[in-house]
């Protein structure tokens, strides 16, 4: 049977027993005790733990009814546990095994004291559902397996009362040794305080000293003892304020460390339990128990009697828990602790901020000095007071430290707020109590970080709770930085300025914009006005006590430390910043100009600005002294102050509008104000309004001052001088950054305005630029294009001004320079226009109505250039004599003006200019002549006034070329008639703009010649450079060079078609080019400009075209033996443009060669002939050979084409070699003896030094080297042709040995001349020779060698050039040389 039953077999036995219906209750009562007894009669004998057990746990699981937990506690559970606890082991023994069936008893008897009772037995048929299937121990040792199903929770219930013996038990099991060997401890905790019955069905019916003993209990185990299960139970207890107020009353956590564990466990349990932790007067205890934790350990006098043992972190981390519990209450129950307040949110009907007031309570009453003392402490914890309260030393601490400072602001703002003021400035190193005058710097380095951080947490929340306290933000700013930022002392410059970023970044993070804006302003206010009352100390002797007054001053950081705050805004709230600045300076200048005073009743109190009155007295007084603080008074009339306060008072006005002016001048303020919508729009026109009073009152004031004669100092003179270009400078950047609408009705206004004094011409002038420069930012298909473009007919109005109306004398000259600047102005904006209104595409809506603007304009600027020219050609014939020379200066500028407008117009209208052209070209052309032969005989101020306005007239063409050359063709010859384009003061160059004006006109030409067609092109260009080749004015040579340049692109960019009905026209110019008799300096440009063309043509025709055009060519240069001076200037052409063609052709040239070959030979014979002089040998024989002469030649003309022979034909030998020689070997070797027979003489001749040649060398180089040197050897002429170049070229074109061996022969012929230089060339040409040919010409060195060797021993230059030909004649052969030089 028992077996059958399983684990519920003996506690249904037992229950039977004793609930058997034929047993009397007194005898029940008798049964139980006896059992019980027996057990722990039984159990007591050491052989019989595991039957008490199991029986004792039968008799629970029988049921309360049965055998009640009380009676099994009184009668065996009580004595037993008495005896568990005289199980310990000395201190000196190790601890026992202990057998399982005492621990088994010592866990039955433990679980007692969870005071849980079963109403219910465990087995049977009873109602209750209660399935248990168990496997007993395995034979195996595998472990036993359980599954139960149990009945509910309702079926448990626990002992009450709870007996004063059990929880006696707990506690004497608590506290007693870690070295009992039943572990009573771990096992009570385990079994029973850890479990949720224990802890929410007996703990919390435990009397209040009860709880506090198991609680402290727990708490010593878990510190002390280490035990984390303790901990784990601590945690589970339902612990609300008291509780955890108790268990800080036990514990002084600025005497051990075991204290401080004990106060981080305390502090997370209370952040476990914060949604039960009680009512906010219980909560409030909790946070002053708390506080008062933080202070012990954060007094300096406790941390200085325990720093002998040290503090490895702990104390940190100790108040670091605090803070963050206390952070983590006062966040949770912000609402709870907040003290109510007598009216709703502290804002009147109307929404303008109004002094709170807060019933205070009783407990509220008692509760400022300590919430004030708590600030006090928090702000110490961050380095405020290092005297009396330790700082942390962690960030994360001093932020916590902040956050619940703000938390305690919200709370109670009465009590915390007063207290922050002296808080802060012991935090930022000042003394609450050091005076204005102090200078020296504070004794303590400030932790500049930390300070940070508490102006981020103190300052938003001063600035919102201030009210409630009766204090304002002008107390703080008074206090902060009237003693610490802006005193003149000897404090870090740098220190400063991050105080004051600090204060700045702490003051953007207030509620609103608006509250933001206001404070921020106000703090650049009160800085102006300190700085201005520190400039009435007086100054050093090296410093102007007036530089501080003018406009354009630039003030370091100490001056002018409002910079630093404006730069550092928020782009967000600059506009508003900017209008309570402007705000600020309008009710100061009324002040000054004694149209309004400051009354005593105004304050800041219950908003975020400071008034007006509190300013003035900052500037006049500066901050407050002592423990004195500022109070609203009177500030006397303007008038009644002393010359140093109404110094202050200036200087103040006048950095308050420069700061306006350099805020609104900021990219992030431009952007603000032109993307501005809504609200934002609204504030930039209040500021526009502000400004257009403000700047109207300025000029007023200043014309009133000037008029009244009143004497004025030199203070008031620079700041009457300042004041109005501050505010014009104020009032154009808002008007360019105004919303588009209003930007344009304001300029509308003003350029319709009638006035013509001199402020409304300032006021028009800088309008129009700043509509100039808005419209550069409007694409055309935006929606504020159309509204632009109704504005343009304002702008040709400008220009339609007539100037002549104007009165006679210096007025006259002075009102027509102004009416020329303002037409300068409008032609500027309507360029820009054009540009940003005008559509890329040419058809389409938005382009006819850009034309329908635009068109009318074209022909007022038009007009205008038109009467302009007149004007300005007409003064400039006439020597300026009839005109003021300013006048004549300002009518080329508007020249200028008008010419890049009309440029402007004419690139984006292109055809529909058609109409206005004649009147556009003929006033252009015809003032660049003017101008041109105005520059000829530059000077200083010529040269200022005329390059300019070339470059316009040379813009305005260029742009016309690009856009209508197909209608130039009437006005060519104006364009390129004398002292026109063509003009050499074009190109001459100046000391500035020559680069520029240059590149225009090779713009203009290239435009010319490539836009317009080469058949209208040509035929005006050769007509102009006959006229100027023809012309007796020798300078006329620079301009035919310009026009054959335009020839030259013309012919580059036309196609071979194009070109050949006209060839004959190009013919004609550069026949008459090549036939120019001009000097030495413009022939060879001539002669290279036509080279260059006609190098051009030749590279559009075909070979048979070219054949028939050299011979034309051949036929102009006429007879070789024609030695008139005309004759020797064709040949030096024809050889020259041979020389060219050569050189480019390469092969091609070699046909055209060859049918003036005889020429060649022809030219070369005279040169022979008039070089060398024949004489016979003495012996008879026909052989001859070529002596020296003495004489030079008698007519040198006819050398002059030598040099160009002899590079046409050298050219033509190197492209042969490269074809392989074939030319030069030609019928029958013929050829190449003629040309050798007459190179070898030239090899020996005589050259005069009057001969012309032409060079590379440097004057210097070419008078140290002689004619022979330049023309035999090559110095400095291998680009231009010389004897050797040409010899060594034949030698490559020869190709064999059979050809060598004669000109081997004349070159070694030239290296035993008696003439030191023949040597030089003879032996530089077979140097030459050798590294052309290369191996194949090593056969010849045999040959060679006995006049080498001689070579090597003559002077240095030419053993020098005989040792290289032995190196390279070693090189190629690959053996030395020496054996046979000997």
């Amino acid at each position: 049977m028992l077996v059958m039953d399983g684990a519920n077999a003996l506690p249904g036995l037992l229950s039977q027993i004793v609930l058997s219906s034929g047993v009397p209750s007194s005898s029940v009562v008798s049964l139980q005790k006896f059992l019980i007894e027996s057990c722990q009669s039984c159990a007591l004998n050491k052989n019989g733990c595991q039957a008490s057990a199991v029986i004792l746990s039968s008799m629970e699981k029988a049921g309360e009814t049965a055998f009640p937990l009380s009676k099994r506690w009184e009668f065996a559970g009580k004595e037993l546990f008495k005896a568990f606890l005289g199980m310990e082991n000395d201190d000196d023994e190790e601890p026992t095994s202990l057998p399982s069936s005492l621990c088994r008893l010592r866990d039955v008897v433990i679980s007692m004291m969870k005071g849980v009772l079963v109403n219910e037995a465990q087995g049977g048929d009873n109602d209750g559902l209660n399935i248990q299937i168990s496997i007993g121990p395995s034979s195996t040792g595998r472990r036993m397996r359980s599954y139960s199903i149990g009945a509910s929770e309702e079926s448990f219930t626990t002992l009450e009362p709870y007996p004063e013996d059990m929880l006696q038990a707990i506690l004497k099991a608590l506290s007693s040794s870690k070295t009992s060997p039943l572990l009573l401890s771990k096992h009570v905790v385990q079994l029973v305080l850890v479990r949720n019955s224990w802890a929410n069905g007996v703990f919390p019916k435990l009397s209040r000293k009860s709880r506090n003993d198991v609680v402290s209990a727990l708490l010593a185990l878990r510190t002390r003892g280490n035990d984390e299960l303790a901990g784990s139970a601590l945690h589970g207890l339902p612990l609300k304020s008291p509780d955890f107020i108790q268990l800080l009353e036990g514990v002084d956590a600025s005497k051990s460390e075991m204290d401080q564990a004990a106060i981080v466990f305390i502090t997370d349990c209370v952040r476990g339990k914060l949604e039960v932790l009680g009512g906010s007067t219980d909560i409030s205890k909790l946070s002053s128990k708390l506080f008062d934790q933080l202070l012990s350990l954060s007094s300096v006098e406790n941390s200085s009697a325990t720093s002998e043992g040290g503090d490895s972190g702990g104390r940190d981390y100790t108040r670091v828990s605090i803070l963050q519990t206390l952070f983590t209450i006062h966040s949770h129950y912000k609402s709870q602790l907040s003290k109510p307040l007598a009216i709703n949110d502290g804002r009147s009907k109307h929404g303008s901020a109004v002094k709170r007031k807060r019933t205070r309570s009783h407990s509220d009453a008692g509760s400022d000095p300590k919430m004030a003392s708590q600030a006090n402490l928090l702000v110490g914890l961050v380095g405020g007071n290092t005297s009396v309260i330790h700082p942390l030393n962690s960030g994360r601490g001093r932020a916590l430290s902040l956050s619940l400072l703000t938390c305690l602001c919200e709370e109670s703002p009465s009590a915390v707020v007063t207290s922050l003021l002296p808080a802060l400035m012991s935090l930022a190193g000042a003394s609450p109590t050091t005076s204005h005058g102090d200078t020296k710097t504070p004794e303590r380095k400030v932790d500049m970080k930390s300070l940070a951080d508490a102006l981020v947490a103190i300052v938003p929340a001063y600035c919102t709770h201030a009210p409630l306290a009766n204090l304002s933000l002008f107390s703080l700013l008074e206090s902060f930085v009237g003693k610490i930022i802006v005193p003149n002392c000897e404090t870090n410059e740098k220190w400063r300025a991050t105080l004051l970023d600090h204060l700045v970044d702490s003051l953007k993070l207030l509620p609103t914009k608006n509250s933001s804006s206001d404070a921020i302003a106000s703090l650049a206010a009160c800085v102006m006005a300190l700085q201005a009352f520190n400039i009435q100390k007086p100054k050093t002797a090296t410093h102007d006590a007036d530089s501080d007054m003018s406009d354009t001053t630039d003030h370091n950081s100490e001056t002018r430390l409002d910079v630093r705050v404006l730069a550092n805004t928020t782009s967000g709230v600059k506009i508003a910043v900017s209008l309570s600045l402007l705000q600020y300076a309008e009710k100061l200048m009324s002040y000054i100009c004694g149209l309004s005073a400051f009354s005593a009743g105004e304050s800041s109190f219950g908003n975020m600005k400071v008034g007006m009155s509190e300013v003035a007295a900052l500037a006049l007084r500066g901050g407050s002294t002592g423990e004195e603080r500022s109070t609203p008074s009177s500030v006397a009339a303007y008038s009644e102050l002393s010359e140093a306060q109404q110094r202050s008072i200036l200087y103040l006005a006048t950095n308050l509008l420069q700061s306006v002016r350099d805020t609104l001048s900021t990219p992030a303020s431009r952007r603000i104000v032109r993307k501005s919508k809504g609200d934002d729009a609204d504030l930039c026109l209040r500021l526009w309004n502000e400004l257009m009073q403000t700047h109207t009152s300025t000029l007023r004031a200043q014309h009133a001052k000037l008029a009244d004669g009143h004497h004025m100092n030199s203070t008031e003179k620079k700041f009457w001088d300042a004041a109005p270009i501050a505010t014009g400078d104020c009032l154009d950047s808002l008007q360019n950054l105004l919303p588009v609408p209003h930007f344009l009705a304001s300029v509308s206004s003003i350029l319709t305005d009638d006035d013509e004094d001199t402020t409304s011409y300032i006021h028009k002038k800088k309008i129009i630029k700043l509509l100039a420069d808005r419209v550069a930012e409007v694409s055309y298909d935006s929606p504020e294009a159309s509204l632009f473009l109704e504005m343009v007919p304002d702008l040709v109005a400008q220009v339609n001004i007539d100037q002549s109306t104007a009165a006679d004398g210096e007025d006259s000259v002075s009102s027509i320079r102004r009416t020329i600047v303002m037409k300068q102005g409008a032609l500027i904006a309507i360029e820009s226009f054009v540009r940003s209104l005008y559509p890329l595409a040419e058809n389409g809506k938005l382009a006819a109505n850009a034309a329908a603007v635009f068109l009318p304009a074209l022909a007022s600027v038009t007009k205008l250039l038109d009467n302009t020219a007149s004007s300005w050609i007409k003064a400039n014939g006439n020597d300026g004599s009839e005109v003021a020379s300013g006048v004549v200066d300002a009518q080329c500028q508007l020249l200028s003006s008008s010419s890049l407008c009309v440029s402007t117009l004419v690139t984006t209208l292109k055809a529909r200019c058609l109409p206005q052209l004649p009147t556009i070209i003929k006033p252009l052309v015809t003032s660049l002549k003017s101008v041109n032969a105005l520059l000829e005989d530059w000077n200083d101020q010529a040269a200022s006034t005329g390059q300019l306005l070339q470059l316009s007239i040379l813009k305005t063409l260029q742009a016309i070329a690009e856009t209508m050359p197909q209608f130039l063709l009437p006005y060519l010859p104006l364009v390129f008639s004398d002292n026109a384009l063509p003009s050499r003061s074009l190109r001459q160059g100046y000391e500035q703009g020559d680069h520029s004006i240059r590149t225009a006109v090779v713009q203009v030409e290239t435009a010319l010649a490539t836009k317009v067609q080469v058949r209208q092109l040509i035929p005006a260009l050769s007509q102009a450079l006959s006229r100027n080749l023809r012309s007796e004015d020798s300078v006329n040579w620079q301009e035919a060079c310009s026009i054959i340049n335009v020839m030259n692109i013309a012919v580059e960019s036309s196609q071979r078609s194009d070109l050949s009905p006209i060839i004959g026209k190009i013919f004609n110019g550069l026949v008459m080019a090549y036939g120019y008799e001009g000097d030495d300096t413009s022939r060879p440009k001539m002669l290279l400009n036509a080279n260059k063309c006609l190098l051009s043509l030749v590279m559009k025709l075909s070979e048979a075209q070219l054949r028939p055009l050299y011979a034309r060519l051949r036929e102009w240069r006429g007879d070789i033996e024609d030695e008139t001076e005309g004759g020797s200037i064709r040949r030096y052409a024809f050889w020259s443009l041979s020389a060219e063609l050569s050189k480019s052709l390469r092969s091609i040239f070699l046909p055209c060669l060859t049918s003036v070959l005889t020429d060649v030979i022809d030219e070369l014979e005279i040169a022979v002939s008039l070089l060398c002089q024949r004489t016979k040998k003495a012996d008879g024989s026909k052989r001859r050979r070529v002596e020296e002469t003495d004489g030079s030649v008698e007519d040198m003309d006819r050398m002059k084409s030598l040099q160009p022979l002899l590079l046409c034909l050298e050219s033509a030998l190197k492209a042969d070699a490269h074809e392989g020689g074939d030319w030069t070997r030609g019928d029958d070797n013929q050829r190449y003896n003629m040309i050798l027979n007459h190179l070898g003489k030239l090899l020996l001749a005589q050259v005069p030094k009057e001969i012309p040649l032409l060079s590379d060398l440097t004057p210097k180089e070419q008078a140290s080297t002689s004619a022979y040197q330049q023309l035999v050897q090559g110095v400095g002429t291998l680009e231009h042709g010389n004897v050797v170049g040409c010899l060594t070229a034949l030698a490559a074109a020869a190709g064999n040995e059979q050809l060598w061996k004669p000109l081997n022969f004349a070159v070694l012929e030239a290296c035993g001349h008696k003439r030191s230089e023949v040597r030089k060339a003879g032996i530089s040409c077979l140097l030459f020779i050798i590294e052309t040919i290369g191996e194949e010409y090593m056969v010849l060195l045999p040959e060679c060698l006995p006049v080498i060797s001689e070579l090597l021993e003559d002077d240095e230059e030419i053993a020098a050039m005989a040792k290289d030909c032995v190196r390279q004649g070693e090189e190629l052969l690959g053996e030395s040389l020496e054996d046979s030089l000997r």
